[in-house]
């Protein structure tokens, strides 16, 4: 192009370019670039469908070619739309002219110009739509222009008056798919030899409203060989599309129930011979809708061998006598299952009344057939075993009478033989209709006068309630006898084993006192403080028992202290000594194993004496000679382990497992309860510790391992002593009762010969005297049980005196008040090491 020609386009104030014979841009003025936001070097050398919406460039190649052959064409204005380099659209006009061997085209911007007019396409064309009472349009392909029918008009919302106007009226009711969707119909029919255009879909009106239309439109004109008219006509379909939508969601719902009642329904056509079935009827036997085509033989073929023939007459008669049928039978299923069908038909007739047709529902009834076996079952146990059972509906009668328990004849109902309320009926079906089972045992409605044993299930599918009543009251009774004898003996197991251990303390210290006597009559004193510390020793572990067996009843306060675990080993070596059989050789081994243990130190000697004199007892039962080994080590977890394994017949492996349960012994009749142990396991987990047990040792028996957390420290120095640690004492007036004399006078002596000051009163009466003297006192120690007065009250009459007084209390006995006790208790007996532990407290 020449600079000339490039200033002329510059110049026109429209948006303006220049194609070549090859449909190319080669010029474009600034009026285009601005309206279509591309720079000029973007547009240019590209073809002219570059600046339409893709869905039209194919379409408009086409009518392209045509009309750069046809002048008249040339001439005519054309209308378009654009698109943006943003893809907005814009409609406008084009003006061709021929320049030498391009083409100028001017584009001008413009609104739907609508005018009124006659058709646009020729006479014979029109003829075709006059008089017809529905919305119909034209289109001149050649000027790109429509007509709209005054029905048209209407039917989009405007005034009933016919128009012609451009494609992109269009956009204004279509949504861009559905334009889409036309425009390649339409392509495809003009130029491809496609079939002619129908499509259904919804528009827009004028006023917002949606409606669903139905678009048809066939060419009607030629032109020189070309396309240049197309009629077509738009149906209102709307009531229909929610016609259909309607049964739609009507055929759902039937889906929906069909799946929930487990059914399917069918149609046999005695004409043609043809089925119809539901999807559910494809589930019930168990083939797949897209492969299977349900002929009436193939349809027999599922049935058991016996049931073809009999379905078959069951048909024949229904269209000779016009009458529906009943039929219960098995199907098998291609993937091997059998399964229960019920199927109901009914004729179907035509208006002369001759039966054209089956009807009919099939459902597979398995489920309901196996609960009734169930129930039927559940009858045979009721006659067999005589425990009723009951079939209760949802409406609270009884069904299955025939099944139901017969009393004196008649048949009996579930309130003959369980006497409880309508409230209490009416929860337990509650109950067992949300759990689908409630189960009871030892249930009473009466205070146990009778007693049952109650099940109650419900069977969703059948809607019915099972009720198992059994009357258990003899046995209940007898039941309950037991216990209390359990128990008693439970309490005679446990008393005797306390008094075992008891007698083994006792033993100890009598021996001490005898060897006491014997010395006192050789004039040798050298060694009482070791037999006094003996004796003193056995009435601590005594007391441990005794605290053993108040807590049989009541929940016991263990004292748990710091303690050095081989100390006190060594210290009690003569009590394993004194209680073993001199044929038996029991060693003592300690690698570097010195820590401290928190643990109730009293259990701790009486847990190694019980696995020692069971090791005995093992040994015992082979022979009479053998060894016992006591061995301690801190483990590589810092734990104490203590080890006591010994000689005897050892413990098989399936007996492991038993050898802490209570009553479980393994020993001979006579030689033990199966106490010991257990009481030896639960005191070691309650505190912590753990036991290990193996079957067999190096040494041929038992091996048990006690296991404690510990602390590695040196040697702690003996409170009693260390004078200094009796902190607080020295120079305090004590007020001291007790109504044991002895005890009194003892707590009294030990106080004073630690500087103290103190007051022994015995009883209610010398108390009130001695507060009444006046006297300043900063303690009170007080027992807890007297014969006069508790040691809450004593409490009381000194606190209202001395408000801020220290208080302490001793008991020999584990009361439930204990517990709500605020102040520190010591448990008698005591000796004078417990008792200066004790006021450190």
């Amino acid at each position: 192009m020449n600079s000339a020609m490039s200033l002329t386009i510059d110049n026109l104030p429209s948006p303006a370019l220049i194609m070549n014979e090859q449909g190319n841009i080669v010029e474009v003025n600034s009026a285009l670039t601005a309206i279509t936001e591309y720079e000029a070097s973007e547009i240019l050398n590209q073809p002219i469908e570059f600046l339409l919406p893709e869905d039209l460039q194919k379409s408009h190649l086409t009518y392209r070619l045509a009309y750069q052959q046809n002048p008249q064409a040339m001439n005519a204005c054309q209308y378009v739309d654009i698109e943006t380099k943003s893809e907005k659209l814009i409609a406008i006009n084009l003006r061709f002219s021929r320049i030498n061997n391009h083409y100028l085209i001017v584009l001008n911007k413009h609104e739907h110009v609508i005018s009124h007019c006659d058709p646009i396409c020729s006479v014979e064309s029109a003829k075709i739509f006059k008089g017809m009472n529905e919305p119909y349009w034209e289109w001149n392909i050649i000027e790109d222009s429509f007509f709209y029918s005054a029905k048209m008009m209407a039917y989009l919302g405007y005034k009933e008056e016919s128009v012609i106007g451009h494609r992109d009226f269009w956009h204004k009711h279509l949504s861009a798919n559905t334009l889409k969707e036309i425009y390649q119909q339409t392509e495809l029919y003009l130029y491809h030899n496609g079939a002619p255009l129908d499509i259904t879909a919804q528009l827009t009106t004028k006023q917002g409203e949606k409606k669903w239309f139905h678009l048809v439109g066939q060419l009607v004109e030629h032109r020189d060989g070309k396309p240049s008219c197309m009629l077509g006509t738009m149906k209102d379909v709307t009531e229909y599309k929610k016609l259909i939508g309607q049964l739609k969601k009507q055929n759902d719902y039937l889906m929906m129930a069909e799946k929930i009642s487990n059914s399917g329904h069918w149609r046999y056509d005695f004409r043609d011979k043809s089925f119809f079935w539901s999807t559910e009827t494809y589930r019930i036997y168990g083939v797949d809708k897209a492969n299977f085509f349900p002929t009436l033989d193939k349809v027999l073929s599922f049935h058991a061998v016996e049931e073809p023939q009999l379905i078959s007459k069951l048909i024949e008669q229904a269209k000779l006598n016009g009458q529906g049928f009943y039929h219960k039978g098995v199907v098998t299923r291609p993937s091997g299952k059998k399964i229960r069908i019920e199927i109901t038909a009914e004729v179907e007739v035509d208006s002369t009344g001759e039966v054209i047709a089956l009807f009919g529902i099939c459902r597979d009834i398995t489920k309901t057939e196996t609960t009734l076996e169930k129930i039927k079952l559940l009858a045979m146990v009721n006659f067999t075993i005589n425990v009723p059972i009951f079939f209760i509906d949802e409406k609270d009668n009884v069904v299955y009478q025939d099944l139901s328990p017969y009393q004196g004849g008649k048949a009996s109902g579930l309130f003959n033989y369980v006497n409880f309320s309508i409230t209490q009926y009416l929860d337990y079906k509650k109950q067992a209709k949300a759990q689908g089972q409630v189960k009871k045992k030892h249930v009473s409605f009466d205070n146990f006068n009778t007693v049952y044993d109650l099940s109650v299930t419900y069977e969703s599918e059948e809607g019915i309630y099972i009720w198992i009543v059994e009357n258990v009251t003899e046995q209940f009774r007898k039941d309950q006898q037991q216990a209390i004898s359990n128990r008693l003996a439970l309490l005679g197991n446990t008393f005797g084993n306390v008094s075992h251990d008891i007698n083994n303390v006792l033993g100890v210290a009598l021996g001490a006192i005898e060897m006491l006597e014997l010395k006192f009559e050789k004039g040798e004193q050298d060694n009482f403080p070791t037999y006094i510390e003996r004796v003193k020793n056995a009435i601590d572990k005594g007391k441990s028992v005794t605290e053993r067996l108040l807590a049989f009843t009541r929940k016991p306060i263990i004292n748990v202290v710091s303690f050095d675990p081989i100390e006190d080993i060594e210290k009690n070596k003569y009590l394993f000594q004194q209680l073993l059989l001199n044929t038996i050789n029991l060693s003592f081994k300690h690698d570097n194993s010195q820590c401290t243990i928190r643990f109730p130190q009293g259990e701790f000697i009486n847990i190694l004496l019980n696995l020692v004199l069971n090791a005995q007892d093992a040994i015992q039962e082979q022979g009479l000679r053998g060894n016992i080994e006591i061995s301690t080590k801190i483990n590589e977890h810092k734990q104490l382990e203590i080890h006591v394994k010994d000689s005897g017949i050892g413990i098989e492996e399936e007996n492991l497992t038993k050898i802490f349960d209570p009553f479980y012994s393994s020993k001979s009749i006579n030689k033990g309860n199966g106490i010991g142990l257990a009481n030896v396991f639960d005191t070691m987990y309650k505190h912590n510790g753990e036991i290990k047990v193996a079957g067999h040792c190096e040494l041929g028996g038992a091996h048990f391992t006690l296991i404690f957390k510990c602390e590695s420290l040196a040697k702690v120095a003996n409170i009693k002593n260390s004078v200094e640690d009796q902190q607080g004492i020295e120079g305090k007036s004590i007020l001291i009762l007790d109504d044991e004399v002895s005890i009194g006078e003892f707590v009294a002596l030990y106080l004073e010969n630690h500087g103290a000051k103190t007051v022994c009163v015995h009883n209610k009466e010398n108390l009130l005297n001695t507060l009444a003297k006046g006297e300043h006192f900063d303690v009170f120690i007080t027992d807890m049980i007297m014969p006069d007065l508790s040691g809450q009250e004593a409490v009381n009459i000194v606190q209202s005196k001395y408000p801020d007084i220290k208080i302490y209390s001793m008991s020999g006995y584990i009361a439930e008040d204990d517990y709500k006790w605020d102040y520190p208790v010591l448990r008698k007996p005591f000796n004078s090491k417990e008792l200066a532990q004790f006021l450190q407290s």
